[in-house]
């Protein structure tokens, strides 16, 4: 079969990408197969594509247009030869004849490829004398060498704003605790563990929560979860995945041998610490290994832990003054139940620790049941739950409230014993903190009720309720204004929100990874029950009754604090419209 590819002509010279069968997406944004720089490229600017005469192209709407041959086009056959035009780009394609037949196996071809292009240090021939001198191209996964997946990944964390360490300033320490490779390191090191490096190095720029490692058919591909979107970030050759794959199961002292079982580990990494007062200290930070057996090979997710990316404190928290006032003065109580409700993911666990910080636990016996622990806390007693060992949280929650609590957290109430226990012992002098999963705040609130709990109990204990979604913060750097439509208006008005002359809506550049999104923020909505609200719980109400009884100076909806964000330029309509639904 003939051998084609685009020969690329832009502000960085000549380059070859092989066309294949599949679609060849063209633009500025990341997640395309050809990524240009050309600013006169939209970010998704054209496909390439096999059709049944040949190959063509495919114009994206866009505004600057494609050009064939100096014609502009929507979409057109091309032949060989023939130069397609973005901006200042130049794009031909080159059909060459049928080469004579390589290594049957396709690493030994990468190999002769690399070795060939190292080799080569004469100007780069015609196209025709180069696809006569040179077999038949590799897939595109294969043409990226060692060397190429490096610069890839570091031209990625180059792009991103923080810049505090580099990849060889991270020390890695495996699952017992003993240092697996120092930073600083002057020795070279193997291709597998420096883009693993490369790779955290870009999740700490990025405030990525999580790594995922999936091997395909023909490769490996590597993603990571930024603020709760998947990221695509390289596609490792085979060889090189089995490698990474390995070097991590090693560090998390994982059986390399066994491919096709479920198995889980740990590690952690120390990096340096400049934002702590103390000057050149360390973090440390952990990661949670999963390996789970797929079609083509084990897929590896790894959940990162890092403190440094959650708010610490009440005040990090970004309230409204008159949120952050409410929820202070209900953790400063001797007693009663504070309830914090909403999705897997949202949150809820991380503004309990920023309260949490807030209390003197030198003063306070503090204790937390967790499943698991994921962050450690100064000064606190964390216990994690181990159902195997019947350390259930009702078990444990039994034996913590006869070892003298003051503040109690417990990490979610799931059954209904757990629930009775915990909010009894908010009515018995001690002051707990649990979560539940729940729509808003008032269905947390009758979440305890559905467990069993009675209802004159839930009345007593339970002083605040706060449910919370999580939305995606605009990009400062590329985020663009519109004009509000009616719809729009309509709608932040009847939350409160009026007066807003513009929105803002994602773009994407470097420093967003071209999501156009960069960072996330909280959105609150709280319930103070008030003497009223706690005659009403006694009657066994509907939630429509509770919410007749609820004091509009005491009561924040999650569409008021969610339109407050797109008002103030923080967050787009459609991420606001997605968390309050």
């Amino acid at each position: 079969m003939a051998a084609a590819y685009l020969e690329v002509k832009d502000s960085q010279g000549v380059r070859r990408v092989e066309l294949e069968d599949g679609p060849l997406t063209v633009g500025r944004n990341f997640t395309n197969l050809l990524v240009l720089e050309d600013i006169h490229a939209g970010r998704f600017h054209c496909v390439f594509e096999k059709g049944p005469q040949g190959y063509q192209v495919r114009d994206l709407d866009t505004r600057s247009g494609t050009r064939v041959n100096g014609t502009p086009v929507r979409q057109a056959n091309l032949s060989n030869g023939d130069v397609v035009s973005i901006g200042k780009t130049e794009l031909k394609l080159v059909i060459a004849a049928a080469a004579p037949s390589g290594p049957a196996d396709a690493s030994e071809l990468m190999d002769q490829m690399a070795e060939l292009v190292s080799t080569q240090e004469t100007p780069e021939p015609p196209a025709a004398a180069a696809a006569a001198a040179v077999p038949e191209a590799p897939p595109r996964r294969a043409v990226l060498g060692a060397n190429e997946y490096e610069r890839h990944l570091r031209e990625r964390a180059e792009a991103l704003p923080d810049r505090s360490f580099t990849e060889s300033q991270i020390t890695l320490i495996n699952a017992r605790g003993k240092i697996a490779h120092a930073g600083d390191h002057k020795a070279n090191i193997s291709d597998a563990l420096l883009n693993l490096r490369l790779i955290m190095l870009i999740c700490f720029r990025s405030r990525a929560t999580d790594i995922h490692v999936e091997p395909k058919a023909d490769d490996v591909h590597v993603r990571i979860r930024v603020d709760g979107g998947m990221i695509d970030l390289v596609r490792l050759s085979k060889e090189l995945g089995v490698r990474l794959l390995s070097l991590v199961k090693v560090l998390g002292d994982i059986d390399i041998a066994q491919r096709n079982i479920v198995q889980e580990g740990h590690f952690s990494a120390r990096v340096p610490d400049r934002r702590s007062s103390l000057g050149a200290s360390e973090r440390r930070v952990d990661y949670r290994l999963s390996f789970a057996p797929t079609m083509h090979g084990q897929k590896l997710v790894i959940r990162i832990l890092d403190a440094a990316n959650a708010p610490l404190y009440i005040d990090d928290l970004q309230l409204p003054a008159k949120a952050r006032q409410i929820i202070q003065q209900a953790s400063n109580q001797e007693s009663g139940m504070l309830l914090v409700s909403g999705p897997t993911g949202s949150g809820k666990t991380t503004t309990l620790y920023a309260i949490l910080r807030g209390i003197d636990v030198s003063q306070y016996n503090v204790v937390t049941i967790e499943d698991p622990v994921e962050i450690q806390l100064e000064g606190v007693t964390q216990i994690p739950v181990n159902d195997a060992q019947g350390n259930t949280f009702s078990a444990l929650l039994r034996s913590v409230l006869r070892q003298d609590p003051d503040v109690i957290l417990v990490g979610e109430m799931r059954d209904a014993e757990t629930a009775r226990v915990g909010v009894q012992a908010g009515m018995t002098g001690h002051l707990v903190f649990s979560t539940v999963h729940s729509r808003d705040a008032m269905s947390g609130m009758f979440r305890l009720l559905d467990l069993g709990v009675e209802p004159y109990v839930v009345a007593s204990a339970l002083q605040l309720v706060i449910a919370q979604r999580l939305v995606r913060q605009l990009c400062a750097s590329c985020k663009t204004a519109v004009a509000p439509t009616p719809e729009q208006i309509k709608r932040m008005a009847d939350a409160g929100i009026r007066d807003v002359p513009k929105l803002f809506i994602p773009k994407g550049c470097r420093r967003c990874l071209g999501t156009g999104h960069l960072g996330r923020h909280a959105i609150f909505e709280l319930v103070v029950v008030t003497p009223a609200l706690r005659e009403t719980i006694l009657k066994n109400p509907s939630v429509q009754e509770c919410r007749k009884t609820l004091d509009p100076a005491n009561y924040i909806t999650l569409a008021e604090s969610g339109y407050r964000l797109i008002a103030d330029g923080l967050a787009d309509f459609d991420e606001v419209e997605k968390a309050i639904a």
